[in-house]
């Protein structure tokens, strides 16, 4: 044997065995029997404790169910945005992204996504004392008028397939739906789409400064969704079946109502 081969020899058997070992975020799940969360905070969805950190809210409360289900316990390990949690999925960082998210095709490619957990309506708000756009949703589409929309979130999406051409104010991909109800607030962003319960737990600490849109149809309807790495489909299943679970048997909607009574549940497999 020609021993000068044997350290290209190593170097290629060495690559090449550990080009498949990197650890799916299943094995890891199963493994340690704990699913690492990523989040953003929407309240009355999700909300932390300013002083505590605790975790509260309808997402927090169907993923402990999902816990029991699966027999994981579930951890809330990083807060991250809308815009940008995709690039903590793809390192490993966390197992899933926990907080609801509305679906986006163009992030469709690098995300696998559960099925849809609830329907969300979304109504537009203005401030209080606006009337420029009553009974006119469509007056909305303006050069004059500027909607607030997180970089790489469906929101941008949203915004310029419906109202092409008003302005987008862009925001960082760590910002939350509080800083887009802040802009309109503060007059730097003109309207902002959100669904009831979203909107009267924003609204709540703020005096009434929003107000729904008189006299127009709904702007939007989405479902929401949970969201894993691309590729994890056996992940993704095994979260699938315990959704189902909750509900074919009711728990997710009682869930959803001691929330809100807006929120919209999908239908029993029976049914």
């Amino acid at each position: 044997m020609n021993l000068s081969y044997l350290p290209l020899l190593l170097c290629f058997i060495n690559t090449s065995a550990f080009a498949g070992d990197k650890e799916s975020a299943y094995d890891r799940v199963v493994t340690s029997n704990t699913l690492r969360c990523a989040y953003g905070i929407s309240p009355p969805a999700l909300v932390k404790d300013a002083n505590t950190g605790k975790i509260s809210g309808l997402d927090y409360d169907i993923w402990q169910e999902i816990g029991k289900e699966l027999g994981l316990k579930i951890e809330w390990s990083e807060e991250a945005g809308w815009g940008n949690f995709i690039e903590g999925l793809k390192s490993g960082r966390y197992d899933a992204f926990c907080s609801e998210i509305w679906a986006d095709p163009a992030r469709s490619k690098f995300l696998s996504l559960t099925q849809p957990l609830l329907y969300s309506i979304l109504n537009t708000y203005v401030r209080a004392g606006d009337h420029r756009f009553d009974g006119h949703l469509e007056k909305i589409n303006s050069p004059q008028v500027i909607i607030p929309a997180i970089d790489g979130d469906v929101s941008v999406a949203m915004a310029q397939s419906r109202f092409p051409d008003a302005k987008i104010l862009s925001l960082p991909q760590t910002s939350t739906v509080s800083d887009m109800f802040m802009a309109v607030m503060s007059k730097k962003a003109d309207v902002i789409f959100l669904d009831q319960a979203l909107f009267v737990s924003l609204n709540a600490n703020n005096k009434g400064a929003l107000v729904q849109l008189k006299n127009v149809p709904a702007s939007f309807v989405f479902a929401s969704y949970y969201g894993v790495n691309s590729g994890e489909i056996q992940l993704r299943d095994m979260i699938d079946v315990a959704l189902q679970t909750l509900i074919d048997d009711g728990r997710l909607e009682k869930m959803a109502k001691k929330y809100s009574a807006d929120y919209k549940v999908p239908r029993k497999h029976y049914q």
